[in-house]
């Protein structure tokens, strides 16, 4: 298989901050974890969940003890996990799926991303915190001490229908693992606005979701067109590949 040439985000997410654990810490204070999302009117275009792995319950909020995430080695994919017992200072790009928190009771809240970058560092008070980036959005998908993100679903769904081709082909999941979070995001967009495009019964019942595609659509060609071109050329030797699956 010929890999396409793709953009890539730089650790732009992860600035070179010493303030980062301070604010992290405030932000913190009495909450296990909380997702930060970016103020695109103002520009933003990072989200971060941020993590507090404590040695003791504080029975306040929610008190993960364990964090599970998806990395990647530029051909397969890995399950990869953080705790307190975990070598730190972390600093290492994450895969697109799932995160998961997990506490010490065995309940869970899990988010969706479309991969970035994590840090992780101890505290003086033996906590360690965790900081996920990405240049593209981190989806609430369930849990105890959160709602599920509107967008979740259909996430959800797209990543689905990429693992197919992955667990059948050799060589997607080295072709997908080298799109940027951006160009996921995008061809995400792209695949979401080709479906309710193609059915008229669905986009008028899913009103919310084409009015979300459209106006998202608009924002990414506009301030990110070369990911959004690495995009189509990503979904085009997906579907490809696809169609070799098939026959």
């Amino acid at each position: 298989m010929v890999l396409i040439a793709m953009p890539t985000d730089q650790r732009s997410a992860v600035p070179d901050d010493s303030g980062w654990l301070e604010r992290a810490t405030s932000i913190l204070k009495d909450l296990g974890f909380d997702l930060i999302e970016p103020d695109l009117v103002g520009g933003g275009d990072v989200s971060h969940l941020l993590v507090a792995l404590r040695p003791k319950p504080t029975l306040q909020h929610y008190d993960p003890d364990s964090i599970d995430y998806w990395t990647s080695d530029g051909v397969r994919g890995h399950a990869a996990s953080l705790d307190r017992e975990a070598r730190l200072p972390v600093v290492a790009d994450y895969a697109w799926g799932r995160i998961v928190l997990t506490d010490r009771l065995g309940v869970k809240n899990e988010f969706l991303s479309f991969g970035g970058t994590l840090r992780a560092q101890m505290t003086t008070d033996a906590t360690a915190l965790v900081d996920f980036s990405s240049h593209a959005p981190i989806l609430r998908w369930s849990g105890h001490s959160q709602s599920t993100d509107p967008l979740a679903a259909e996430v959800g769904a797209f990543f689905a229908r990429i693992k197919i081709p992955i667990d059948f082909v050799p060589g997607t999941e080295a072709l997908v693992s080298k799109a940027a979070p951006r160009t996921l995001y995008c061809a995400f967009i792209q695949h979401v606005r080709e479906r309710l495009g193609q059915a008229h019964t669905l986009r008028d019942a899913n009103r919310w979701l084409a009015d979300w595609s459209s106006r998202e659509s608009q924002r990414m060609e506009a301030a990110a067109k070369e990911h959004w071109l690495a995009a189509i050329e990503l979904r085009r030797h997906l579907g490809a590949i696809e169609a070799i699956a098939r026959e």
